[in-house]
């Protein structure tokens, strides 16, 4: 899950404070399905009323089925070469580009 995504209200971090690396709390599962139905039950019990730092954000279905990509018939992949403030080193980048052509070529 994303930060803010799971509720962190109560939880002890040994960072407080220190918010350049933030922690996530998630589930331990061992499929895909397990992932859905942990965020599922979370973000239906509406966590951001308990937790301000909580994402405000409604469990969308069509959202988790990639509605706007081909409803999951295709991967869908991004890939963020900067973020205007630090550049990956040269051998990152090259790493992303061999990724991102196998990628391509795989359809």
């Amino acid at each position: 899950p994303s930060y803010g995504r799971v509720p962190y209200c109560g939880a002890l971090n040994s960072l407080e404070g220190q918010d350049s690396v933030h922690s996530v709390f998630g589930p331990m599962t061992n499929s895909v399905g397990g992932v859905k139905a942990f965020m599922k039950a979370v973000v239906n019990a509406k966590p951001w009323l308990k937790d301000p730092l909580a994402v405000r954000k409604q469990w969308q279905e069509d959202e988790y089925n990639l509605a706007d990509h081909g409803s999951s018939k295709d991967l869908c992949f991004a890939i963020m070469w900067d973020d205007g403030v630090v550049v990956p080193h040269p051998p990152i980048r090259r790493s992303l580009e061999i990724t991102k052509a196998a990628l391509e070529k795989a359809g």
